[in-house]
């Protein structure tokens, strides 16, 4: 198992077909593919050599997450 974690942000139409690509292709996802409460949807999945990947997009945060971020000016 590798020390290593990757994330990498996709548009939102990307993370789905990224998911079936991934998971066609053998990997087995360690997270599923769900929207989060914090503002993402995403899911992880270990790679052969044990690097974790978080893939994800952008959503809205929940009003219980959405306190936390900074307002843009």
């Amino acid at each position: 198992v590798s020390d290593f974690a990757y994330s990498t942000y996709l548009s939102d139409l990307a993370v789905d077909k990224e998911y079936q690509k991934l998971a066609a292709a053998g990997l087995v996802p360690v997270m599923p593919l769900e929207d989060h409460p914090w503002g993402d949807r995403g899911f992880a999945v270990q790679d052969p050599n044990g690097v974790m990947l978080y893939i994800f997009s952008l959503r809205e945060p929940s009003a219980e997450f959405k306190q936390y971020f900074r307002q843009e000016a």
